[in-house]
C-alpha cells in the first residue's frame, strides 16, 4: 500500500460491464481504498444501481461521480459507454461531501444548513486554498437557484462544477449521493489543499455590440417569447443576419450575459417559428449579447496551457474539466476532432461533457470550468 507521504493521481478508462470488477480495478490501481478523493464520470446506461453498492462497499474515502454525455481521460479520448475514473492519493487534500436531496425543496434554510455542515460559511481557518466542487441533476431545471443560493450561503467561496447528463435522450441524469446513484439531487464538495491549485471557467466568445433586451419569457421553461419587443427568434435571426436556423449556427451565436465584469454563454436548445428555448435561466429585462464563436481548440489549448501560472510555473498532477456537450458537437461539426484529442493529451486531463456548467454563483453553458492540481 501507498506511504502517507506519496501524492499521486491515477487516471483510468474502465469498459468492464460488470459494477465490482470495475471498481476493483480503481482500487487496485490506486493501491488503496481510502484515497483523499475519487473522481468517476459514467454512461448513465450503465448498471448504476450495482455501480453505486460497489462505491459504497470497495472506497472508503469521498467520491465524486455521474452520469455523462461523454467522458474522458487524456489519453483515451471521448468516450460514451463505460466511465472513466481519477483517484488522487495525498495526505495534502481533504474533501468533505454533502449531498442535497429534493432540489425543488432548496432554498435559503437549507443552503445556509448546507454550508455550515460543511463549514463553509466562515473562512477557511486551515492552511492551504479551499474551493467547491458540485455535480447536479442536469434535468432539474434548479442550476441557477441552487448555485445562487450556495454562493450566498458560502460567503463567495469559488465553486466549479457539472451538470450531470444522459446522452443525447435527456431523460434522466444521476449523481452518486455517497450510497447510491439519485435523480433530483446534487452533491457538493468542499476541498482543502496545500497543493498548488486554482479553478476556472473558460468560454470562446466575443460579444456583439448590439445589445438585445428579453421583453417577454416563460421563466419555469426557460423560454424567450420576445426580444426587444419582437418575436425572439425574429430578433435573433435579425441580429446574426440569418433568416434560417441550425444547431451549427445557434451554437456559433449563443446569447451572452454579463456578470461581474465578464461575458458567460447562453446556449439556445431549440426554437419555433416565434420562440427560442435556452439551457440555462433567462428573465425578463435581462440584457443579452449575440456572441460570435473564436476558435475552439485554438482556446482550448491556450486556456489550458496558461493553468500553469496558477501551480506558480510546477507541473500539473490532474486537470479536471467539465466540458459543456454543445462545445463537444462544435468541435464534431468541424472535424476538429484530432486536433482536440492533441490538445488535451499534452494534460493530465479527466472530464466529462455536461448539460451545464457551473462556476461560482452561475449556471453557464458552453463553457469550460473545472480545478487544477499542482504536483
Amino acid at each position: 500500500m501507498v506511504t502517507a507521504c506519496e501524492t499521486r493521481c491515477v487516471r483510468q478508462a474502465i469498459c468492464d460491464p460488470n459494477p465490482q470488477r470495475a471498481v476493483r480495478a480503481i482500487v487496485d490501481a490506486a493501491d488503496t481504498d481510502r484515497p483523499a478523493l475519487t473522481l468517476l464520470f459514467v454512461d448513465s446506461q450503465y448498471d448504476l444501481d450495482g455501480l453505486g453498492t460497489e462505491l459504497h462497499r470497495q472506497i472508503r474515502g469521498p467520491v465524486l461521480a455521474c452520469t455523462t454525455v461523454g467522458h474522458q481521460i487524456a489519453e483515451r479520448g471521448l468516450m460514451d459507454h463505460g466511465m472513466v475514473a481519477a483517484t488522487i492519493v495525498t495526505d495534502q487534500l481533504t474533501a468533505e461531501i454533502e449531498p442535497i436531496h429534493g432540489l425543488g425543496r432548496f432554498g435559503v434554510a437549507q443552503a445556509q444548513e448546507l454550508a455550515t455542515r460543511l463549514a463553509i460559511d466562515t473562512p477557511s481557518r486551515v492552511a492551504g486554498t479551499r474551493f467547491g466542487v458540485i455535480l447536479i441533476d442536469g434535468m432539474s431545471f434548479a442550476e441557477e437557484r441552487v448555485m445562487a443560493l450556495l454562493f450566498g450561503a458560502s460567503n463567495g467561496l469559488s465553486i466549479v462544477g457539472g451538470s450531470a447528463g444522459d446522452g443525447e435522450r435527456y431523460k434522466t441524469t444521476y449523481v452518486y449521493d455517497g450510497e447510491r446513484f439519485v435523480t433530483d439531487a446534487a452533491v457538493v464538495a468542499r476541498v482543502d489543499t496545500t497543493l498548488p491549485c486554482g479553478t476556472f471557467g473558460f468560454q470562446n466568445f466575443l460579444p456583439r455590440q448590439e445589445r438585445l433586451v428579453v421583453t417577454r419569457a416563460v421563466i419555469e421553461n426557460r423560454q424567450i417569447l420576445e426580444l426587444n419587443g419582437l418575436p425572439a427568434r425574429q430578433a435573433y435571426c435579425q441580429a446574426i443576419g440569418c433568416q434560417e436556423l441550425d444547431s451549427g449556427i445557434t451554437a456559433h451565436h449563443p446569447l451572452l450575459l454579463r456578470w461581474d465584469g465578464r461575458f458567460y454563454a447562453r446556449a439556445i436548445r431549440g426554437w419555433d417559428d416565434n420562440r427560442l428555448d435556452l439551457f440555462c435561466a433567462i428573465e425578463e429585462g435581462m440584457v443579452v449579447r449575440i456572441g460570435e464563436a473564436t476558435d475552439l481548440v485554438g482556446t482550448i489549448e491556450q486556456q489550458y496551457g496558461g493553468l500553469k501560472a496558477e501551480l506558480n510555473g510546477g507541473e500539473p498532477l490532474v486537470l479536471v474539466a467539465f466540458h459543456c456537450f454543445q462545445r463537444r458537437l462544435e468541435i464534431e461539426r468541424t472535424q476538429q476532432q484530432e486536433r482536440y484529442r492533441q490538445a488535451v493529451a499534452k494534460h493530465p486531463l479527466i472530464g466529462f461533457c455536461t448539460y451545464g456548467e457551473q462556476y461560482n454563483g452561475l449556471h453557464v453553458n458552453q463553457t469550460a470550468t473545472g480545478f487544477v492540481l499542482g504536483k
